[in-house]
């Protein structure tokens, strides 16, 4: 398994959360586009950078049972 958690304005892209605020899925053997292509990611134009268990990793990164990918919106400000 594979818990997934969005922060800041991507929150409500989740499909779904426990209790803990994580979406969990059965996601070990794909890759990170795979898994965010069935959130509601794909209706944002946000940014937003993954971090695989705290280090940072691209789309393509194949995660593995029990990595924690957090999915964080960029912030600009001035």
């Amino acid at each position: 398994m594979v818990k997934i958690k969005f922060f800041g304005v991507l929150i409500n892209k989740m499909p779904e959360k426990d209790d803990k605020g994580f979406w969990v899925v059965d996601g070990a053997g794909k890759t990170i586009k795979e898994l965010l292509d069935l959130s509601l990611l794909k209706d944002t134009n946000i940014k937003y950078t993954l971090f695989v268990n705290n280090e940072r990793q691209d789309i393509n990164y194949v995660l593995e049972d029990n990595d924690v990918l957090t999915v964080l919106p960029l912030l600009a400000g001035g």
